[in-house]
């Protein structure tokens, strides 16, 4: 060695330290991973519930954005050898309206969570497109994605396995892509974990049954009823609103907007108060009432913006910045303040009427939307994204930055933020909300705590059919599973459900020979309620509650009513609400317990009491629509003190039915068993449970 070098030596260690230690490090193998250490790479798993589709295709658009990993257990690309091996061919983008689901300049997004973080040393995937689209894939977070690689796919004749080289540690990878019309078959990450746990997956818990007795799990949907006491059997009341209704200044400067709460009520000098109708609708059973509210502001209406655009302080903004829906935010801290349960300063209520009140005790829901998923309105479709903004805005101002007076919690800490409901049982969409909560929050809450709400209809074929021909139990138990893994603690709302009762609609009610169009939907909604409660959902709210159509209108949802205004001003009330009177008037303590039995030609359900754990009930039909009945049907029963059960059967006009006393003999009685359910109600021996 020379002199030379022990001077540098010295030199490094002395006057450059961090040089020194940064060899070092690298040398032995520090904290610098070396590319090229001889360790063969490894498949990093990718698991179908951790990838996230802010597009919101999943549901509606015909593609499934985990079929981007489908196929990973059948490929190697980096081991296999070149013409050998699995060739995928499933392809991730949407079929269905899919250029909506791009109107954005951000286009499509796939979030992949890997559950830990990876040292991502390569990615392959497979190009079959058709036509040259940009790429680009991201490591990072939520927050703060770094762009990491970019490309164009069929830049070559052929397609086959492409390969991207990384050097990136990451938990999180996204993919985006510029146009539905790239196919990119699979894809494929290679690397190795960054650390040694991995986070516990949340995807295993069970529901189980709602704790809700049935008195507090029925509501209806309607706009406004005038007749409160037929709305007795419902807890929950929906009614529709638009926006412009309560933000109806014609001025567009979102700092300077005066709100008008009376939509539905009026001041009364004679009182020296606010008179609603939803205040008599409260009297009436205890219940719960919340809007839901859709559409733009007045001015922005007058711009000849719809119903169907989204909510912003003026066009053009950001859809995706919660500070895009500032003003939104403020209508409903405005709600809030004057319909909630929390008396505010009433020098911060910016009202169109006077006086100033708040804080009457008249809502704690509120929705901001209503199907905002609907893939049917184009280019004004709300991706998962865009509604996570707006809805973080109006839940608490998007946790203070938007300012004072900015969403509900602000005004009222009872509020809780109801879910707009889905157009169908969308969950990967929901899977989207609790995955954009926990990374774009900084409490990582869950924003929607009032509710999680789907619509459903059981159709098939352009028409109605029975919950027990579609699977609607089953299909909503699943959903239910899938909302409590999201969100545990959150009720789950099946917000629309109904049949019409006009034979040539495509929602018609199933009917049952012997019986008018009236009846069967009474009999099909008697089915439907009971399924869904027994499905784990929390709350049943009917669609629709009072028609203005005849019967025979061939328009779909126009003849769902339980209630029809007649032209002399009078109402037709039809079976359905005497029918569904009866379940709750018999049953409204009682809460699910156990499936008797589900199969064959006689179907049984066990309701127990709430308060009187002893006192049960039996839900039992024949699951057919033919007009057939099984007569004769012997049930065992426990041994029931009194030896007697009480028959209650549903009528056309009366909301307690009739009654029956039926005798119990060698533990066992006989009824004839019909496709209109029946109800036994009898008493556990030991006291119950």
């Amino acid at each position: 060695m020379t002199l030379d070098f022990y001077t540098r030596v010295y030199y490094y260690i002395v006057k450059k330290p961090w040089i020194f230690l940064l060899i070092c490090c690298y040398a032995c193998g520090g904290p610098f991973p070396k590319k090229n250490s001889g360790v063969a790479l490894q498949k990093i798993p990718v698991s179908p519930g951790r990838v996230y589709d802010l597009s919101g295709y999943a549901g509606g658009g015909g593609g499934k954005p985990e079929a981007l990993f489908d196929e990973n257990a059948y490929v190697d690309p980096r081991y296999e050898k070149p013409g050998e091996g699995f060739i995928p061919v499933t392809n991730c983008q949407p079929t269905i309206h899919p250029d909506i689901y791009f109107h954005g300049a951000e286009g499509s997004r796939i979030v992949v969570d890997l559950n830990m973080p990876y040292k991502i040393r390569e990615i392959y995937y497979y190009d079959r497109s058709r036509t040259a689209d940009s790429c680009w894939i991201y490591t990072g977070y939520t927050k703060k994605w770094k762009p990491v690689a970019a490309w164009v796919t069929a830049t070559q004749t052929t397609g086959g396995w492409k390969k991207i080289s990384l050097d990136e540690e990451s938990r999180y990878v996204m993919i985006r892509f510029s146009s539905y019309e790239t196919n990119i078959s699979e894809m494929v990450f290679y690397g190795h974990p960054a650390d040694t746990v991995a986070l516990a997956d949340p995807f295993t818990k069970h529901k189980g049954f709602t704790q809700t007795p049935l008195n507090q799990f029925l509501g209806a949907n309607y706009i406004m009823e005038n007749e409160a006491g037929l709305l007795k059997p419902f807890h929950y009341s929906r009614l529709y609103n638009f926006a412009l209704d309560y933000d109806n200044d014609t001025s567009r400067d979102e700092h300077h907007v005066r709100f008008n709460m009376l939509h539905y009520g009026r001041y009364s000098q004679e009182n020296g108060n606010y008179i609603f109708d939803i205040d008599t609708l409260q009297r009436v059973n205890g219940g719960n009432i919340w809007f839901s509210i859709r559409g733009v502001s007045r001015w922005m209406s007058d711009m000849g913006f719809t119903d169907k655009d989204r909510p912003l302080n003026r066009p053009l903004l950001n859809t995706e910045d919660p500070a895009s829906y500032s003003r939104h935010a403020e209508m409903m801290w405005q709600m809030a303040a004057f319909f909630g349960y929390n008396r505010v300063d009433t020098n911060l209520v910016s009202l169109s009427h006077e006086p100033r009140r708040t804080g009457r005790g008249s809502m704690s829901l509120y929705e901001n939307g209503n199907e905002e998923d609907a893939n049917w309105v184009g280019n004004k479709y709300c991706s998962p994204y865009e509604y996570f903004a707006q809805s973080t805005a109006d839940w608490d101002g998007d946790e203070g930055r938007l300012g004072n007076q900015r969403g509900i919690h602000a005004a009222d800490p009872e509020a809780r933020l109801m879910m707009s409901g889905l157009t169908g049982l969308d969950t990967n969409r929901v899977k989207v909300y609790g995955f954009l909560s926990e990374n774009l929050r900084d409490d990582k809450k869950f924003i929607w705590q009032g509710g999680i709400q789907y619509h459903y209809y059981a159709q098939k074929n352009g028409k109605g059919i029975s919950p027990e021909a579609d699977s609607m139990r089953w299909k909503l138990a699943r959903v239910a599973d899938c909302s409590y893994r999201i969100a545990p603690g959150v009720k789950c709302f099946l917000g629309e459900n109904g049949y019409d009762k006009s034979p040539v609609s495509r929602q018609c009610t199933p009917i049952l020979p012997g019986m008018s169009a009236a009846q069967s939907q009474g009999i099909m909604l008697l089915r439907s309620i009971n399924a869904t409660f027994f499905s784990g959902f929390d709350a049943y709210i009917l669609y629709w509650l009072r028609d203005g159509n005849p019967e025979n209108d061939p328009r779909t949802y126009l003849t769902s009513g339980i209630l029809r205004s007649l032209p002399d001003g009078k109402t037709l009330v039809y079976p359905g609400w005497y029918y569904i009177s009866t379940l709750v008037n018999r049953l409204g303590k009682y809460r699910p317990d156990r499936v008797v039995r589900e199969d064959g030609d006689v179907w049984i359900y066990q309701y127990r009491h709430s308060e009187f754990p002893d006192s049960l009930a039996y839900f039992i039909y024949k699951p057919t629509v033919d007009g057939s009945q099984v007569n004769s049907f012997t049930l065992q029963t426990p041994k029931i003190p009194g030896n007697q059960v009480e028959e209650i059967s549903f009528l056309d006009h009366n909301d307690q039915g009739a009654s029956e006393i039926l005798k119990v003999n060698d533990g066992k009685i006989t009824i004839n068993v019909l496709e209109k359910p029946k109800i036994l109600l009898f008493k556990e021996p030991g006291g119950g449970k």
